[in-house]
């Protein structure tokens, strides 16, 4: 019908051409004819005046969802917009969270920033434009398939019982996904991506839908040879390989699933923090070049002098490898005197002058850039929820610390009287046998395919995920493989430290993959794995 609009609407005019075309197109009511001819005469004149050449296009748009509802097809596929709540315009935010509540897909709580556009699409999809046993495939973030803040899509209940109007959705999820995690040159390389098949059910009973993607279901994608985006999908597939991906058990650690914490947020890096390199010290006093800033503080950074009791060593994710560290940053912060609290207040008495000099434009910085929702001042920012100075009072006592984040989890034991960014997660205990023992876990090789796969909280992040997937039993000395982890984790300690050193000599940088093929850290890898199968048997590789 829009054609023969468009069509008319470019022909010289002629006396009853208005009638021809609702005759044509079979006009029978009042409100057809006049909406179609509205149409008609801003058609003609936008031709006219040569203003034409989207409109086609755009009325097509509109209408085709119209089209498919009427008549829905019975195969769906498609690659809908990822964006998460917390890039969103303000003024869209409100909207998604309201439509994404409705189809019961909203993961609330700390989650709510992480929600995805995506899940909301392709719900909405299915319901609109799907008939009921009808199939589908898009292609989602990797985070669909393990994500927490993607659990409530992956039930297939995508209407809560209360909704009125068109009824709950029901979609079985279990068959194939696809894990593009492991693709060399993915189609989109900007974020790892799966594809998450499912079926509409024509039935409104909920007990007729599995309960989530099951891991059985996942399928890991990886290729021979080198695939892109032009290839036809007749060439791609002999490339791909497709591995059932293992079933992996998860449990909570039962002794420290509840004792690691996460780093403070030692963000904007332009104002507290600045790399040894770009330091002074003398007397007392320390002349420092902040690190560059990022984000909404691009290319800002300051200058400034304080005393040294207010800057204090930090470390990130990008320090920590398999049993070492490889560098550090410092802090700037209002440490109170005995430097276990962050200040919320310039702090008082004799040698605090440069500082509070410092920190004062630091402050107003801070205050005049940030977003309207963020703390108020700069101590409450870098001390959300006192995430320093929970570290500051266990200065005293040795941590381990394990990455938030990245391909393969890596941890250390880290020095006394260091502070720990949010890309970390640590843990003070007094005993360094248990910090070893933990940081042998966490960087045994054998479990190194189960953090990969399972122990994570996001296809991104660890998180949590190494303690409340992996049921690590409590430290016991006693124990012959207990023992031997601390022991060898040790021992491991001592050989990156050297290795640290060495390649800080040559000015090279060092890496996991350099650790894990040093010579002489082979035996002391393989006695780890060895008693971490004994332990663990059931998330070995």
């Amino acid at each position: 019908m829009l054609n023969q609009v468009f069509d008319y609407a470019g022909r010289p005019p002629y006396p009853g051409m208005e009638a021809d075309l609702t005759g044509l197109l079979g006009m029978s009511q009042a409100g057809e004819r006049v909406a179609i001819l509205e149409l008609y005469r801003r058609l003609r004149d936008y031709i006219e005046s040569g203003r034409n050449h989207v409109w086609h296009w755009y009325i097509s748009n509109l209408v085709q969802p119209i089209r498919l509802m009427a008549n829905p097809p019975s195969r769906l596929v498609g690659n809908p917009p990822w964006v998460v709540y917390n890039a969103m315009a303000a003024d869209r935010q409100d909207k998604f969270r309201e439509q994404a509540l409705a189809r019961g897909i909203w993961a609330g709580a700390n989650l709510a920033t992480q929600n995805d556009l995506a899940a909301t699409f392709v719900a909405t999809c299915v319901d609109y434009y799907l008939k009921p046993g009808g199939k589908f495939g898009f292609v989602l973030p990797y985070a669909a398939l393990r994500a927490r803040h993607w659990s409530p899509f992956r039930t297939g209940r995508w209407n809560p019982p209360e909704t009125a109007g068109r009824g709950r959705v029901l979609a079985d999820l279990s068959k194939d996904a696809w894990n593009f995690f492991a693709v060399n040159a993915p189609p989109f390389p900007q974020a790892n991506s799966s594809v998450v098949f499912g079926q509409r059910l024509d039935t409104t009973d909920p007990a007729a839908v599995v309960d989530a993607v099951p891991l059985s279901a996942i399928q890991q994608v990886s290729n021979s040879k080198s695939v892109n985006t032009r290839m036809a999908w007749d060439t791609v597939k002999p490339a791909l390989t497709f591995t059932r991906q293992k079933t992996w058990p998860t449990a909570p650690s039962p002794a420290y699933a509840d004792t690691f914490r996460q780093g403070a947020t030692l963000v904007p890096q332009s104002l507290v923090l600045f790399d040894e390199t770009n330091a002074e010290r003398s007397l007392g006093m320390v002349r420092f070049r902040t690190e560059r800033g990022k984000g909404d503080w691009h290319g800002l950074e300051r200058q400034g002098q304080i005393e040294e009791r207010f800057a204090k060593p930090a470390l990130f994710s990008k320090h920590i490898i398999p049993f070492g560290v490889t560098g550090r940053l410092n802090i700037v912060a209002p440490f109170s005197e005995d430097g276990s609290e962050v200040l919320r207040q310039l702090p008082q008495g004799e040698g605090v002058q440069q500082f509070n000099l410092y920190w004062a434009r630091a402050n107003a910085d801070y205050i005049q850039t940030k977003k309207p929702k963020s703390p108020a001042i700069l101590a409450l920012q870098i001390d959300h929820i006192n995430k320093l100075t929970a570290r500051l009072r266990q200065f005293d006592k040795p941590a381990v610390v394990y990455t938030q984040a990245g391909a393969w989890l890596a941890s250390a034991i880290i020095p006394v009287g260091t502070v720990v960014d949010s890309t970390l997660y640590w843990l003070s205990t007094g005993q360094g046998k248990e910090l070893h023992y933990l940081s042998a876990v966490f960087n045994a090789l054998a479990l190194a395919d189960f953090f990969h796969e399972a122990g994570r909280a996001s296809d991104r992040h660890f998180h949590t995920g190494p303690i409340k997937n992996l049921p690590i039993p409590a430290f016991d000395a006693g124990n012959e493989h207990h023992a031997n982890l601390a022991a060898q984790s040790e021992l491991a300690h001592q050989r990156v430290a050297a290795l640290v050193a060495e390649y800080a000599a040559g000015r090279r940088k060092i890496n996991r993959d350099a650790v894990l093929r040093d010579t002489a850290m082979q035996p002391i890898l393989a006695s780890i794995d060895q008693s971490v199968r004994a332990i663990l048997p059931d998330y070995c590789s």
